[in-house]
């Protein structure tokens, strides 16, 4: 059946019959708040292919080549002389092993020889270098579905989802033939390029994607339910330069001078009292393995001028000696041949002197390591230059996340200048693959009807709040809604490293620390506290016990939290003294940067007393629901949860991290927090954590906030989950914690209500109010906080919403798009939308409303700080970042020469099983259970 024959069955179907989807339709749109007009990143597609598409499999050789000699092989005349020949349309393909085309042909075997695609043609090789590819028919797309799905006659099935992922296709196929790409980014290789130091660049690119959205747009004209999203793109790239420059550079941290005397000594082998090893510096040199270059001493050959090699390795080896594998040290035997060309001799020559006799280069960089590839033997890093556009995959450097910030945050107006210079790098009208099968798009930014809720008022003690439409406010003169239950009684400060700051300096700004807390309401009794300083040379375990016993023997009680002073950002460290703090000793922290403290700023001090005040039990702010500040935001007994699951970054052997946050008070403003590891990268939440979080939140909530009664209604916020996991957190996540409760309380369920959202941020939606509209747009041209879009981005029929909640402070505001999975407690639209952006105002540590909703940016704060639980010994050093991959990348030299590792075991931990739990709160010690119970249902992560 080709597709004029199943357009026909559909047009003939019982269009009364529609199709059940899985996921709830939209009940309705708001209807409260001002109406606006704001334009988004999204243009429509106004015509789209319903013909006949034919998909092919495509095998390149035994399926295991290299991806450069792939795309030679489906670019070669010999292939795309045979596609022309079945077809002279043009053949859409993935870069991997998918292909479509109008052309209907069963299967095509092309041989493809390189020798010959060679212009000249190469002489033929001892061992052919040929690809054979085979091109196989599998199916025929039938485009109409989408057409269909929109008007609800057929469920989203796999034959929707390829025919999105054909036209995602499609509108890339041209811009990739063009342009570097990453992905659906598109990087133009004449963009200016910003230097973030002098090894890495930024550039500005262009991001596309195909999506659905509403068939009917919200401010009239046609519209066929498909839309592209474009945005801008910010990748970091390796600077064009050459090796040797590069190399230094990148070892610039102990370098700053940039000297070359010093950089050969830097990474030169070092006696590690076992023989010879790696330096650190040339460590660091590994991260520019696979980096491609161009060499510029064969001047005579254009070709072999052209040619981009790879870097294998810089070469190492302990027989090399104390100087290393530099060009002087390292030899390979080259072949002699006489005026005939015949082979007489075979002599061992250096790389320095054969670079002299061949092509009169006295290399002057000689003593640094050569390079070495894989098939072409070993270059001199000074004569190798970086080819353009290769991206950098690494973690960028403190000062390197600086500068590429500041690259990247733009204000909307600089924003839409880049979008609509990225629609011109597309050339949407000028696509021949948009033009042969049959697709238009708008190249105008979609205006759609959006609202701006209104915003709700803060409460303090004695004293409210109404910022308007600003997103701010200012914390001066004002008290905390609720200040600690208990006053300071057993506090005090512990520096960390024996000369990071003196004491007169630490009693300064406690003085201010002190002014400003009980000018916020806060108590404090003892006004003396302790200052206990990390003894020379100790560790740090042993000294956070010293500490804690000194400073609870001067107040004559244990400590009810320590403030400790950190010399710099050193996360190993901070995660030490949580660890030790929350896991050891059941006791809430606060960390503070010996830069803060010297300045003793009352804001900042403001800062930390938000987040002292809410790890002692205090509340900051609430919205007014009520009367009173303790009116409850709810009219029914209910609970609200966030979820998020973080997982490490590529290459550590972390596991993910689960958190659960349970809203624990009546006005929603407390959250506490459950986490613990959730296997290696598995982003559903395990039946086992689902069980422990639920078996102690529940229940305390139940006592501590339901007085006895179980909640009645409970909203279930989930971060980071992508669309084909939807069905998961309702069929895994939410059934787990159904059940979970019908076991604990039998009959519970019938009379507890489930309202499930999924968050999102990661997403490049983006919204642009029109020029000089005052109504819909800040002193920055920023969408106000409290603007709500429902129409035209958003899904044709289920039921989700894009909400910007903040005021950016800089940049272009991101909105949090929030979909509804099920509403079993059938919330009214206005109420529900209401309710998300007003919580949003009473985030406890910040005097503006967040981005997303609280319960969920909580369950996120959570989710990173319980990697300070893992239950690994410090002596085994950090479980992530670069450290981390340094000792990774030497224990795998160590295993290949039968030597043991670290610790006697590989590092690679228990990755590929079950994730190591992590340690619990407050149990190390033996500590007394009410206040591990305060503790774990307290704002300790805050």
């Amino acid at each position: 059946m080709d597709a004029g024959d199943f357009r026909l069955v559909i047009e003939k179907a019982d269009t009364s019959h529609k199709f059940e989807s899985p996921l709830p339709d939209r009940p309705g749109f708001n209807t409260v708040g001002k109406a606006i007009q704001i334009r988004v990143n999204q243009f429509k597609v106004t015509e789209y292919p319903t013909r006949s598409i034919y998909q092919y499999d495509i095998q390149f050789g035994n399926g295991l080549e290299a991806k450069g000699k792939v795309m030679a092989a489906w670019r070669s005349k010999a292939v795309q002389g045979e596609l022309k020949k079945v077809h002279v349309g043009p053949w859409l393909w993935d870069g991997n092993k998918i292909a479509w085309s109008c052309a209907n042909v069963q299967e095509l075997r092309i041989t493809v020889d390189f020798d010959k695609e060679k212009e000249p043609p190469r002489a033929p090789r001892p061992i052919p270098d040929t690809c054979r590819v085979v091109i196989k028919q599998t199916k025929l797309l039938n485009l109409a579905v989408i057409s269909a799905y929109l008007a609800k006659r057929m469920p989203f099935d796999t034959s929707v989802l390829e025919g999105i992922n054909f036209f995602d296709h499609l509108i890339r196929a041209m811009p990739s033939e063009h342009y570097h790409t990453q992905k659906r980014s598109f990087f133009s290789k004449g963009t200016a390029q910003v230097l973030l130091d002098n090894v890495i660049v930024a550039q500005k690119g262009v991001y596309s994607s195909i999506r659905l959205c509403s068939p009917v747009p919200s401010n009239g004209g046609a519209g066929t339910g498909l839309a592209v999203n474009v945005d801008v793109a910010n990748g970091t790239f390796w600077t064009v330069q050459d090796l040797h420059q590069a190399a230094r550079n990148y070892c610039k941290s102990k370098n700053r001078s940039l000297d070359w005397q010093v950089f050969s000594n830097l990474v030169k082998p070092v006696n590690s009292g076992n023989g010879l090893t790696m330096s650190e510096e040339f460590k660091e040199l590994r991260k520019m393995c696979k980096l491609k270059f161009t060499v510029k001493h064969r001047t005579k050959n254009t070709a072999l001028q052209k040619k981009a090699y790879s870097i294998k390795r810089f070469v190492f080896n302990a027989s090399y000696g104390a100087a290393g594998g530099n060009a002087k040290a390292v030899s390979f035997p080259l072949k002699q041949k006489n005026a005939a060309g015949v082979v007489t001799n075979t002599v061992d020559i250096s790389v320095y002197d054969f670079f002299k006799q061949h092509y009169g280069i006295h290399l002057q960089y000689w003593y640094l390591p050569l390079i070495e590839t894989e098939r072409d033997g070993y270059f001199p890093m000074e004569v190798c230059t970086l080819v353009a556009n290769q991206k950098y995959v690494y973690k960028l450097s403190p000062d390197q996340t600086a500068a590429m910030i500041k690259f990247a945050v733009t204000r909307p107006k600089q924003r839409i200048e880049s979008i609509q210079h990225g629609v011109g790098m597309l050339k949407w009208h000028q696509d021949p693959y948009l033009q042969y099968f049959g697709m238009k798009v708008d190249p105008n930014m979609t205006v759609t009807n959006a609202r701006l809720l209104q915003n709700p008022e803060i409460a303090y003690q004695g004293a409210k709040v109404n910022p308007g439409t600003s997103g701010r406010w200012d914390l001066r003169g004002k008290k905390f809604l609720f200040a600690n239950p208990q006053p300071l009684v057993s506090w005090g400060v512990m520096i960390v490293g024996h000369d990071t700051v003196d004491e007169p300096t630490v009693r300064n700004f406690l003085s201010v620390f002190m002014q400003t807390y009980t000018g916020h309401g806060g108590k404090i009794q003892n006004r003396n506290p302790a200052i206990f300083t990390q003894p020379r040379n100790s560790d740090i375990g042993e000294a956070v016990a010293q500490g804690r016993q000194f400073i609870g023997n001067a107040a004559g009680g244990m400590p009810q939290i320590m403030l400790f002073i950190l010399p710099g950002r050193d996360s190993f460290m901070y995660e030490r003294l949580k660890r030790s703090m929350e896991c050891r000793f059941a006791m809430v922290s606060q960390m503070m940067n010996i830069a803060h403290v010297r300045k003793a700023q009352p804001q900042y001090c403001s800062n930390v007393c938000m987040k002292l005040n809410s790890k002692l039990g205090g509340t900051t702010c609430k919205i007014i629901s009520g009367p009173s500040p303790t009116t409850p935001a709810f009219t029914r007994p209910t609970m609200i949860i966030g979820a998020d699951v973080s997982h490490p970054s590529p290459g550590s052997l972390q596991a993910s991290m689960a958190a659960m946050t349970m809203s624990f008070d009546s006005i929603a403003c407390r959250y506490a927090a459950a986490v613990e590891t959730n296997g290696h990268r598995v982003e559903m939440i395990s039946e086992t954590n689902i069980n422990n979080f639920f078996g102690f939140l529940f229940p305390e909530w139940v006592k501590q906030v339901g007085n006895g009664r179980l909640p009645q209604h409970i909203y279930y916020f989930r971060d980071g989950v992508s669309e084909g996991q939807y069905a998961h957190v309702l069929d895994q996540e939410v059934a787990m914690m159904k059940a979970f409760i019908e076991k604990k309380y039998p009959g519970s369920m019938q009379n507890i209500r489930f309202t499930i959202t999924v968050c999102s941020k990661r997403h490049h939606i983006r919204f642009f109010p029109r020029d000089g509209d005052r109504n819909a747009a800040d002193n920055n041209a920023n969408s106000l906080p409290g603007t709500l879009v429902e129409r035209d981005v958003t899904h044709p029929f289920e039921y989700d919403f894009y909400l910007s909640s903040h005021s950016a402070i800089q940049g272009t505001a991101r909105p949090t798009h929030y979909h509804v999975l099920k509403d079993e407690a059938k919330m009214p639209p206005n109420e529900f939308r209401a309710m998300i952006y007003k919580h949003c105002y009473q985030y406890q540590r910040s005097t503006t409303p967040v981005s997303l909703f609280p319960a969920v940016y909580y369950a996120h704060l959570a989710s990173n700080r319980a990697r300070a639980h893992e239950g690994k010994p410090a002596s085994e050093g950090p479980r992530g970042g670069q450290k981390f991959e340094e000792l990774q990348q030497d224990d795998a030299v160590r295993r290949a020469k039968g030597q043991s590792t670290i610790g006697g075991s590989s590092r690679s931990g228990d990755k590929g099983s079950e994730a190591r739990p992590l340690l619990p709160m407050g149990e190390l010690e033996g500590a007394d259970r009410d206040r591990v119970t305060r503790l774990r249902t307290g704002m300790w992560y805050i």
